[in-house]
């Protein structure tokens, strides 16, 4: 079986590069600031948005979201053409992000939400289309971030916190 040493080296140069770029207080604050329970379900480096999450965690430090852990989302496959998903923990509260590869966007989706016997339901319209719906007993907030979904569950001031300092 051949070995492709060329391309596996820069993609292990790649990862490296992205993880000596990140701060170490994130690092450090991944693997301390995630409990003993949810070690278990932390973004491992092979997740195909590790790289993305981790980015987006030194972007959200720099607007004073300490992020305390990534962990692996169940939302990976909300979208067609979804590159995957993340549950953060941050300092201001948890909530979930979903990624589009970079050329990509959400800002031609629209959510449409109803209630009914007090839960939360939303479907999606326009692109990238939506393969499924959610139901919840919380209401969630969407942030779009260019290649980005920001969903925040029943906490209205975290999503207001997000939007003010990422997309102004």
């Amino acid at each position: 079986m051949p070995i492709r040493k060329g391309r596996h080296l820069v993609q292990v140069a790649t990862c490296f590069a992205v993880l000596c770029v990140a701060s170490p207080a994130l690092l450090s604050g991944q693997s301390s600031g995630c409990s003993s329970k949810e070690s278990l379900a932390q973004l491992r480096t092979n997740d195909p948005v590790y790289i993305d999450a981790v980015e987006l965690a030194r972007t959200l430090d720099t607007h004073d979201f300490k992020v305390k852990c990534i962990l692996a989302s169940k939302m990976g496959q909300l979208f067609e053409g979804q590159k995957g998903a993340a549950l953060f923990r941050t300092n201001q509260g948890a909530f979930e992000v979903l990624f589009l590869p970079k050329a990509e966007s959400f800002a031609a989706v629209e959510v449409i939400e109803r209630r009914e016997n007090g839960r939360y339901l939303y479907s999606f319209g326009g692109i990238p289309r939506c393969l499924t719906h959610m139901d919840s007993s919380k209401p969630a907030y969407f942030i779009k971030f260019a290649n980005i979904l920001f969903i925040a569950w029943g906490d209205h001031q975290l999503a207001a916190n997000l939007e003010a300092k990422l997309t102004h």
